[in-house]
């Protein structure tokens, strides 16, 4: 899994792949990987915010799920009590200390002293596990462009001339949920993918892939109006992606035009037709 998190004790956002996830639930915490001062770090990051019950906001959201850790690659250790540690721990956690499920790489539950400093709560430099680490870019796609800086932002926006003379030709999402065929509601919105795809005069045409989809608002131009594009806008604020159809200066969440919020975006040009400088 590919996720952004919220550290509430440095007051930052930032993202990490998760290498094990412990407590399914409310009690759930995620192990992720930090940088600070140029070094990484392991450490437990709760996933929802216990400090004010009226609202237990999430604290580390889903952008590509599937990313770098198969099903393959991870066990899956429980206890039925969840009163109770795992028995291999419960001899050197403390008794306040929930653990009572983990999902992750089988490397960190077969290391005793490492997976229990975490437990108790510790940060653990990643330096001794380099071998171990998955690539900084592992959960990236082949022939995918990412964007997840001003920079990315520049090269998407020079390869496509700012979307200008382009036109939103479909769009598809997925949400995740599903009705079986035994009529099994699987109700679990964690895919929240969202596919738009541009004609453009000026490039071939272009695939935007939403990741961790937060808000779609879609407002279809008018009997009489045009449905070219003159320009649009992205921006990157708080490992957050905002996509508008139109050039505006910064993030508006009341602007009455196309706008997408979410987590994560790739793109791609695709098709046939040929820039013809029109």
């Amino acid at each position: 899994m590919y996720v952004r998190a919220f550290d509430n004790q440095r007051n930052v956002y930032f993202r990490s792949q998760v290498y094990a996830v412990i407590n399914l639930g409310f009690y759930e915490k995620q192990l992720l990987v930090f940088s600070l001062n140029g070094d990484s770090y392991f450490k437990f990051f709760e996933c929802i915010d216990k400090s004010n019950p009226k609202t237990h906001k999430v604290l580390i959201n889903s952008i590509h799920v599937n990313a770098c850790n198969p099903d393959t690659e991870w066990i899956h250790e429980i206890n039925e009590d969840i009163d109770k540690n795992l028995d291999e721990y419960a001899t050197v956690l403390d008794s306040d200390i929930r653990f009572f499920e983990y999902e992750g790489y089988s490397w960190i539950y077969e290391n005793k002293p490492l997976l229990t400093e975490l437990l108790k709560g510790g940060v653990v430099s990643t330096k001794d596990y380099e071998n171990k680490m998955l690539a900084t870019d592992a959960y990236k796609l082949e022939n995918w462009h990412y964007v997840e800086n001003p920079q990315d932002i520049d090269f998407i926006f020079a390869e496509t001339n700012g979307f200008h003379d382009s036109v939103l030709k479909e769009l598809n999402y997925v949400s995740g949920s599903y009705v079986d065929a035994e009529n099994q509601m699987y109700d679990s919105d964690n895919v929240r993918q969202l596919i738009l795809r541009f004609d453009s005069q000026w490039c071939r045409s272009i695939e935007l892939v939403f990741d961790g989809v937060i808000s779609l608002n879609l407002r279809p131009f008018l009997d009489n109006e045009t449905s070219f594009l003159y320009d649009a806008s992205l921006f990157v604020q708080d490992e957050t992606i905002f996509f508008f159809d139109s050039q505006i200066d910064s993030v508006d969440t009341s602007y009455d035009g196309t706008w997408v919020q979410s987590y994560g975006l790739r793109w791609r040009f695709y098709g046939e037709n040929l820039k013809r400088g029109i």
